[in-house]
């Protein structure tokens, strides 16, 4: 497949598989990038020549250097005895046991090398896949932040000891001595020039900074460059470890992030936002391709008529379960080890679900594929490589296993995702009996917070409104709105969800039937003719049946927007001829609209006002959504047909700024009362910062 066209395919399918995942939340996105992955190389026959360096120098590492930037710093030094021991000693572990094992069950077909290769190249686990994962379900965060501190270095680990293995295997000779010295060699120094580059790359920008060059595009190119740049170095140059490189220059960038934080905001803001595109594309794209490459690396083994395919499978179950079992007894005993002899051994208890579930989480993924289709074909004798079809069979299929292992497993260990409920104005946390620490506790308190400062945004903007203002302010309120609404939706049960929803319907039904009273009313009296009267009676009817979850109320929806489309660009046109009675036939459309709209917030306050004795949030939150949105309509009916947008956005940017502030100063308060964290501040003031530089753009360009 050609290149350029290859690669759009696969950004398509990264959207085509998120999109996909919005809707089946119960299963991971990577799972979903695999099988779309496998659809496409079975019905199209595409295949991708995927070679280790480039594959590790285009994936591997930007994503490792941008987790070694995200990384908290505090947990990577409190973690430092078990990262080190998950992605050093237990690597090194499971190669042997599993070398030896895989050695045994072949009956000596697979030579001892070759086994420990193949076991080597599955030791390192995949942190993509389990952040998916962990999306879905309430990992404790001790086990997850382990297992994103291991899988900075244990790549490096197991591909070094692949390297040997193979090497082993290809020349027939190995020197555990050479071995060693080499692995600390390349281990050490490449931890050294990775922080050595990144400190040098530091200066750079600084330097460019001090001459005045402080274009935001340059810096946050110079950004997005430094890890393929350093890993380059490293490998070529030096023959270290890239990968130790890049993820101690992302340590490092880490540390210095504060420097320029606040000096370089933009760049700052710009950086983290391309950031994330890349990471989202290359994620998705690691998948797929792991999913294309599955096919061609399980063929062959299984076209072998020589040997059952079931005896095959049994290859993978085993092989797994030696990975499984050998994760939980080293966590166990590391656990236990901590109990007995640690300082805190009176608190930290051994935990077997703990240990299970750190075992299910080394999940692997798109590292060991590369590794393993870099195989060669043939010894130095000429001879074919021993097994080869076998050892990419069994790593193809642990994969899988992992991944449909923790898939399954994980939410029945974890009680599944946990609920959220609302109450309208605030969210309010129903806390689960459990053991377990609760990864998600951490963007609960971030959804309170937003939320928290949005509403005080609210506030601000109302106390704020004016006549002249009006319009702007009911919109900006009615988009804050309408972001709590979905911040909340993210986090609520299932069944919340639809009982808001049922509420809302009922409270919307009750606004529609005073429109329509109101407008029958005035048609009796006479205060309005009959057929404007008629028309929008008819236009009620339509939107009140819109509200149903049917096809046929989706079908209203639809012929609700085609005729207002039609009113707003092509009747006008066709009536230029009859303009003035046009105009004149709307104008009383329109007053009577506003009458309604009236009518409907008088039902809608005294709702309210019912709602506020009850103390029910819900509802009363629901009926001033709906009177926001009443009272938009009606201040977009007194300026009809005026010329009002240059003086509406720029009443729109004042409130929006002093709303911005107004989150700011909120954020401060909380920080200082200890309602946040510092961390959680400052990610907050990112955020607000960020919107601000985004209203400020906007306005400059204009």
């Amino acid at each position: 497949m050609p290149i350029l066209e290859g690669a759009i395919i696969l950004f398509v399918l990264v959207v085509i598989s998120n999109i996909i995942s919005h809707y089946i939340v119960s299963i991971p996105t990577a799972l979903i990038q695999i099988a779309l992955g496998l659809v496409v190389a079975v019905v199209f026959g595409t295949q991708i020549e995927l070679e280790s360096s480039w594959f590790m120098l285009l994936f591997v590492a930007p994503l490792l250097y941008n987790d070694g930037r995200h990384y908290p710093k505090r947990d990577l030094w409190n973690l430092r005895i078990p990262i080190f021991g998950n992605s050093i000693l237990l690597v090194f572990l499971t190669t042997l046991i599993g070398g030896y094992i895989m050695y045994f069950v072949t009956g000596g077909k697979m030579p001892l090398a070759a086994a420990f290769a193949l076991a080597a190249i599955l030791s390192p686990t995949d942190p993509v896949a389990v952040n998916g994962i962990a999306e879905q379900v309430k990992l404790p965060t001790g086990v997850l932040r382990l297992v994103r501190g291991e899988s900075l270095v244990n790549d490096a680990s197991g591909l070094i000891a692949f390297k040997y293995a193979i090497a082993a295997t290809v020349t027939g000779v190995f020197s555990l001595k050479a071995a060693t010295l080499d692995f600390f060699y390349m281990a050490i120094v490449g931890c050294i020039l990775g922080v050595i580059l990144e400190l040098l790359i530091f200066a750079l920008k600084e330097w460019l900074s001090m001459q005045g060059i402080k274009d935001v595009v340059l810096h946050t190119l110079i950004q997005i460059l430094t890890p393929f740049i350093i890993y380059i170095i490293v490998e070529e140059m030096f023959h270290a470890s890239g990968v130790i490189a890049v993820v101690a220059a992302g340590v490092v960038a880490n540390s210095k992030r504060t420097v320029t934080e606040n000096r370089m905001a933009e760049v700052r803001i710009v950086t983290e936002r391309t950031w994330d595109v890349i990471i989202y594309l290359l994620n998705g794209m690691m998948f797929l391709i792991l999913g294309i490459e599955l096919p061609f690396a399980m063929s062959t083994a299984l076209e072998n008529k020589s040997m059952s395919n079931y005896l095959l499978f049994g290859y993978v179950l085993l092989l797994w379960l030696v990975i499984l079992i050998s994760r939980i007894v080293w966590t166990y005993s590391y656990m236990w080890f901590g109990f007995s002899f640690g300082k805190n051994k009176s608190e930290v208890k051994p935990n077997f679900k703990i240990a299970l579930m750190s075992g299910l989480t080394g999940v692997r993924g798109a590292v060991t594929m590369a590794g393993i289709l870099s195989v060669p074909y043939l010894l130095d004798s000429g001879v074919a490589f021993p097994q080869r079809s076998v050892m990419l069979f069994v790593a193809s299929g642990v994969i899988v296993a992992t991944l449909i292992a923790a898939t399954i497993a994980l939410p029945l260990l974890t009680n599944s995702k946990r609920r959220f409920e609302t109450s309208g104005d605030e969210l309010i946390d129903f806390p689960e009996t459990s053991v377990l620490d609760d990864p998600k506790e951490d963007e609960l308190k971030e959804a309170q917070a937003r939320i928290r400062i949005m509403q005080i945004a609210i506030r601000t903007i109302e106390q704020e409104s004016r006549p002249e203002n009006r319009m702007a302010s009911y919109d900006l309120i009615h988009e804050y709105n309408h972001m709590i609404r979905r911040l909340q939706m993210e986090y609520n049960s299932k069944e919340s969800i639809m009982k808001f929803l049922k509420e809302e319907v009922d409270i919307r039904l009750m606004a529609f039937n005073a429109e329509v009273e109101k407008v029958k009313e005035l048609k009796e009296s006479g205060e309005v003719e009959k057929a404007v009267a008629d028309q929008y009676l008819t236009v009620l009817a339509r939107r009140r049946n819109a509200l149903n979850s049917d096809w046929s109320s989706r079908f209203n929806r639809l012929w609700i927007f085609a005729r207002r489309f039609y009113r707003k660009n092509f009747k006008m046109l066709m009536s230029l001829g009859k303009k003035e009675a046009y105009q004149k036939e709307y104008h009383k459309r329109l007053e009577l609209e506003k009458e309604a709209a009236k009518s409907a917030i008088q039902v809608l306050s005294r709702f309210m006002k019912k709602e506020r004795k009850k103390a029910d949030k819900v509802n009363k939150t629901i009926a001033y959504h709906l009177i926001v949105e009443y009272r938009n309509k009606i201040e977009r009916i007194k300026r009809y047909g005026e010329d009002y947008a240059e003086e509406y956005d720029q009443q729109l940017q004042e409130l929006r700024l002093k709303a911005l502030n107004a989150e700011r100063t909120d954020i401060q308060k909380m920080f200082e009362h200890g309602d946040i964290s510092r961390e959680l501040a400052i990610q907050l003031r990112r955020f607000v910062n960020y919107t601000e530089s985004s209203v400020i753009d906007i306005n400059d360009e204009e």
